[in-house]
């Protein structure tokens, strides 16, 4: 007769070493040392690498370290600062990295790189960069005791204000798509030293990843609804006001929008003539317009502020492809119109690309300004 297996004693023994092995994993955490915000600066010709650790020890109370080294390269940040710490440093929680100014313009291309292929990095990072250093940033935000602080900055403005919603993925996509340019959030201190949004910053694909323009949050604003739903954005419609004795501009909140292209191009020979119709229709909520431009003619305020954002955008668009910078990604649309595209073709004749905007508005609600 047969021996009867008792199933139950290894699925036991299976669950106690699980049990075990998680218990041990706990104590590993609370061993290391969590890198969740990192910026990159330039320091003469070496790289000034600066972290923000979160120390959560306290419960409901948490302490940020800065942790700053410099380096001949961009990759051995870890090796290096684990010099300075009694626990191992892991950045597999890095949720944040900034770069400086400086360090921007040099070439951010091969850091891109480096980040896309390291499979301990998510790929919902956010990047920025600093207006002047990163590590001052980084500092400025410590008295929030919160070390993701600047994450959740960009995280907001760009789901309640000017700001195109980014992170690695989209970032790495329109670094390696031939037809389309990387921007960035741009954040700034102000005079009393506190962390801002402040626009965002275009980079130029085809010189390795430079930084070209830093753009404010009006013309976020233009990006953002050419390239996405441009919800709670906010702007100032300029308003005529002979007598001075209003406000000179109506504030106004995006309550939706939508951009539409369509290809125009004809051929001149057997070269293309790039042109483009850009429809944008939009819903607004005008929060305040001066005394004399409330009542009954809605119609000239709905026309006024249709013009005013079509010739924004057009502006916005004409200086992209004067700059050589395609932040839009016309071009990667126009791959899928034009038979025989190629990248080198099309922005040889970028810069006269020629655009016809359209705004089609609704509005919604108007106040007055008191």
């Amino acid at each position: 007769m047969g021996c009867r297996v008792n199933y139950k004693v290894p699925l036991l023994i299976s669950a106690l070493s699980l049990l075990l092995a998680s218990c041990g994993n706990e104590q590993v955490i609370d061993q290391i040392e969590l890198v969740q915000t990192a910026g990159y600066d330039m320091d003469d010709q070496k790289v000034l690498t600066s972290i923000l650790i979160g120390d959560y020890s306290e419960k409901e109370k948490t302490r940020v370290k800065l942790l700053t080294t410099t380096s001949n390269n961009s990759y051995d940040m870890i090796p290096l600062l684990n010099f300075k710490t009694n626990n191992p440093i892991e950045y597999g929680q890095m949720r944040m990295m900034v770069f400086g100014e400086d360090y921007a313009q040099r070439n951010i291309g091969p850091i891109l790189k480096f980040l896309g292929q390291d499979v301990s990095i998510s790929g919902n990072l956010q990047l920025a960069v600093a207006n002047n250093k990163a590590a001052e940033l980084l500092a400025a935000t410590i008295p929030a005791h919160d070390p993701l602080f600047l994450m959740d900055m960009i995280l907001q403005n760009s789901d309640k204000a000017n700001l195109p919603h980014s992170d690695l993925q989209s970032i790495l996509y329109n670094f390696y798509d031939e037809g389309r340019d990387v921007f960035l959030p741009h954040l700034s201190l102000d005079k009393d030293k506190n962390a801002l949004s402040d626009g965002i910053v275009l980079f130029k694909d085809g010189s390795g990843g430079k930084l070209v323009q830093h753009k404010g949050n009006k013309e976020a604003l233009w990006l953002k609804m050419l390239l996405e739903n441009g919800k709670n954005g906010t702007l100032e419609l300029p308003m005529e006001d002979v007598n001075n004795k209003r406000e000179p501009f109506a504030f106004m909140q995006i309550v939706t929008s939508k951009a539409s292209f369509k290809n125009k191009t004809t051929m001149i020979g057997t070269q293309p003539s790039y042109a483009v119709d850009v429809k944008l229709t939009a819903k607004v909520v005008l929060k305040g317009i001066p005394d004399q431009n409330s009542g009954a003619d809605g119609t000239l305020l709905q026309t006024k502020l249709e013009k005013y954002i079509s010739d924004e955008l057009e502006q916005f668009i004409r200086f992209c492809c004067k700059a050589g910078i395609d932040p839009v990604g016309f071009g990667s649309f126009f791959r899928g119109k034009v038979r025989g595209w190629s990248a080198s073709e099309f922005y040889a004749a970028y810069p006269s690309m020629k655009s016809n905007v359209t705004a089609n508005v609704q509005i919604l609600k108007s106040g007055t300004q008191k």
